[in-house]
């Protein structure tokens, strides 16, 4: 059922209020009829009012003290008011009637068309008013929405985080401590084997034997190393970084130029964050950059941590740093917001690509761990 717009008329003449219920007895609105100030303010609390007329000279209080306590406490939802009035009013009743809310004055006898025509314009003002504050409230309700999706969507994105995090920490050690254990055990009856004879063709392939043993080995190491950055927990994040940096170099032909300071007090998720983005990093720099060379920064200021990561290679186009499917820059970005921080990525000069991270000193009543 539609909710009718309430209209106030007041006068302290019972015969004009009867004569103004009469003329408007067409307009679709509900009519609140008072015959003194006080009456009209107790009949009105707490109610919306889309017009109210009132009638200037009334005994006790006047049509103006009425106009300025109905809008006492009605900053957002003002009422727009008609005076009615016997006699045209000078400069100074017009200016003190437009100071208390006044939009127009009728001087009487009332003219039933004016009033009417007048009445409907103001309701369809309030009609206007009404949906621009329906739309208003349904877009901050939609706002509200966004936001709550988006908080969701970091809860999710911290708990797949902490989840692939514990996944690598799992499979690190199954790799170090069965695989690992298992070829370590190869190693052994192989150069057993080879220790107890046999002819030169044997021996000779024994020895390739033990020496793709330990190259499996090697790389078994390797694997469980990226997957749990164990130098990370034992020695922190420049000696992981150098010694991944090296294993890199060592595998693709990547120069690399470190210039890294030794953090004053110790963060781990800190330096998990950025030892993750800076392997992603390098990832995407080994597969798409065509990069001879990356420069790695890492410094400390009293806000937080900065590292700075920068190649010489074919740069990347401005579709990828504005697209939303490359989930290897999404996880990057990601991984600093965890940490309350930021990522920029841009061109580097004269050539490459230059990714910026800034992760803020954790507050240690608030912050939360991130699985290693």
């Amino acid at each position: 059922m539609k909710e009718l717009p309430n209209i106030l008329l007041v006068d302290d003449i019972s015969s004009n209020l009867i004569y103004l219920k009469i003329i408007l007895k067409g307009i679709e609105a509900n009519l609140i009829e008072a015959e003194s100030g006080l009456d009209a303010l107790k009949k009105t609390e707490g109610l919306s009012l889309s017009l109210a007329i009132l009638d200037v000279q009334m005994s006790g209080m006047n049509g103006y003290e009425l106009a300025v306590e109905l809008n006492k406490n009605r900053q957002t939802d003002s009422v727009p008011i008609i005076f009615l009035t016997a006699a045209f009013p000078n400069n100074e009743q017009i200016i003190t009637g437009y100071e208390a809310g006044a939009v127009d004055y009728i001087i009487k006898p009332l003219n039933r068309k004016i009033l009417i025509s007048k009445v409907n314009i103001f309701l369809q003002l309030y009609g206007q008013k009404q949906l621009i504050v329906k739309s208003h409230n349904e877009l901050l309700r939609s706002e509200a929405e966004v936001l709550k999706g988006k908080e969701q969507m970091q809860l999710l994105n911290r708990h797949l985080i902490n989840a692939r995090e514990d996944e690598r920490a799992a499979i690190s050690l199954m790799i170090h401590d069965e695989l690992g254990q298992a070829l370590t055990a190869l190693k052994i009856d192989l150069s057993w084997v080879r220790k107890n004879g046999g002819s030169e063709v044997v021996l000779l392939k024994l020895d390739k034997l033990v020496e793709s043993t330990n190259d499996i080995i090697r790389k078994v190491q390797r694997i469980s190393s990226e997957l749990h950055p164990k130098l990370l927990t034992d020695l922190g994040l420049a000696d992981a970084i150098e010694w991944y940096c090296g294993e890199q170099q060592e595998r693709t032909g990547l120069k690399f130029e470190l210039y890294m300071e030794e953090s004053g007090t110790k963060d781990f998720q800190t330096d998990l964050a950025l030892f993750r983005i800076l392997q992603e990093a390098l990832t995407n720099v080994i597969r798409h950059a065509e990069a001879k060379k990356v420069v790695i920064s890492i410094h400390y200021e009293s806000e937080g941590t900065f590292m700075v990561i920068a190649d010489d290679g074919v740069g990347i186009s401005q579709a990828i740093l504005e697209s939303s499917n490359s989930m290897g820059l999404f996880g990057m970005r990601e991984r600093a917001i965890q940490r309350n921080g930021t990522l920029e990525l841009g061109l580097n000069t004269p050539s490459g690509t230059k990714i910026a991270v800034f992760i803020p000193k954790p507050n240690t009543n608030t912050d939360e761990d991130i699985n290693c």
